[in-house]
Order: structure tokens, then C-alpha cells, then sequence
């Protein structure tokens, strides 16, 4: 995985910081502007899966962002289903326990819900390893059906163990540095955020070029979803 790459592509645009500042922007539009940025995200996944980095893409197509987006959040909440269930059950413990008025139920729903709570931990980490190869998948082909493809990207694991660990650890570090403003502080942390994910969208798409690269073919298209 090339870091460095992912770290130092975004300032080779010489109208970045135009283009950071629209998605910046973007992120005070609720819903409809997180879905932009999210469909944007994934044509930067693209465009790095199929070679090409430099430069970003362009703000010109806010519909079709729109949809992508939407796709996106798709699939990451029917990979997060394990997650948003444990949240529920969780939450619908600690209002048992407060109900019962007893002190033994509440202390007993107190240490299911931090049980709960690490175990949502763990499975929120778990589809941050996975991540790069189903929302790459969906970057290349546009198919919720590609993202949630689960038996071929479990298949791609094995062959990608290491980068995929690289990338949850190098981007735990990025997102880390952007919320203390430090990639950027001259434009602040909402667009050093924005700036942090176009990083580790780098990273996302050196993976599925990686993959691809491995392959006779690119990934072949789905049927619409």
C-alpha cells in the first residue's frame, strides 16, 4: 500500500483546495449533502481503482453524487445491521432496568449494556475492515448488489489480509489527525475531515486495484439492483 501516495495525491490537484472547500461546504446540507459528498467519495474510490488519481474529481455531476451516495449508505447500513440491532437490545435493557426499580435489574442491565456496548465495538471494527472492499466494489460497478456481494468479498480477504488491516490502521490515524485540525488547520476540522476521507479513499481504491490487477478481468457488472 502505497501511504505516502494516498497522503500527498490530493495537493498534486492544483484546484484542491477549491474542491475541498465545496465538500466542506456540503457537509452544513444535512441528508442531501452528506449523501453528495458520500456519491463523490465513491467516484474518488474509482477513479484511484482504475489508475488514475490525479486530479480529483470534478463538482459537476451532484445528481449522480446523490444517487451513489444513497447506494452507499445502503449498503454500509445492511452491513451495520449487527450493530444497529445490538444498539437497540442494548438501549431496550437499560430502560428494562431502570423500570424494574430494582436494584439487582439494574445492575444486572447496566452490565449487559456494557457488554453490549464493547460488543458493538468490536463488530463497528470488524466492518471497518471490511469496508474498503465493499464500498470499492460498489465504486466500480454503481451496484448495491456488488456491495453486498458477501460470499465474493469474504473470498477477497484472504489474498488482502495485510493492506486491509494497513488501511484500518493508516486511516484510524488520518481521521484521528483531522479532528484535531492538524492535516489543514488553516481551513479547519469540518474540511480537514472531508479531507481525511479523500485520503482513505485512496487507500479503498488501491485495494480494489490491487484486486483487480489480480484478476483476468475487472469486476463484472451486476445485474440493476
Amino acid at each position: 500500500m502505497d501511504i505516502g501516495r494516498a497522503i500527498t495525491y490530493v495537493f498534486q490537484d492544483p484546484q484542491w483546495l477549491k474542491k475541498v472547500l465545496i465538500g466542506g461546504l456540503l457537509i452544513f446540507i444535512p441528508i442531501i449533502g452528506w449523501l453528495i459528498i458520500g456519491g463523490y467519495w465513491l467516484r474518488v474510490i474509482r477513479q484511484v481503482a482504475q489508475g488514475n488519481d490525479v486530479p480529483l474529481p470534478e463538482w459537476n455531476d451532484f445528481g449522480g453524487d446523490l444517487v451513489r451516495g444513497f447506494k452507499g449508505f445502503v449498503v454500509y447500513v445492511v452491513w451495520a445491521l449487527p450493530v444497529i440491532v445490538l444498539a437497540v437490545c442494548t438501549g431496550a435493557l437499560g430502560a428494562v432496568g431502570e423500570s424494574t426499580g430494582s436494584d439487582a435489574a439494574a445492575a444486572t442491565a447496566a452490565i449487559l449494556a456494557i457488554a453490549g456496548n464493547c460488543l458493538s465495538f468490536l463488530l463497528s471494527l470488524v466492518i471497518a475492515f471490511f469496508q474498503p472492499l465493499f464500498y470499492s466494489r460498489l465504486a466500480v460497478s454503481e451496484q448495491i448488489a456488488d456491495g453486498l456481494a458477501f460470499g465474493a468479498i469474504f473470498s477477497e480477504v484472504p489474498g488482502r489480509f495485510v493492506d486491509l488491516l494497513v488501511v484500518l490502521l493508516v486511516a484510524f490515524v488520518i481521521s484521528l489527525a483531522a479532528v484535531f485540525g492538524l492535516l489543514l488547520c488553516l481551513v479547519g476540522v469540518v474540511f480537514t475531515n472531508f479531507l481525511a476521507v479523500v485520503m482513505t479513499c485512496h487507500l479503498y481504491g488501491q485495494v480494489r486495484r490491487r484486486i483487480m490487477g489480480t484478476q483476468a478481468e475487472p469486476l463484472a457488472p451486476s445485474p440493476a439492483f
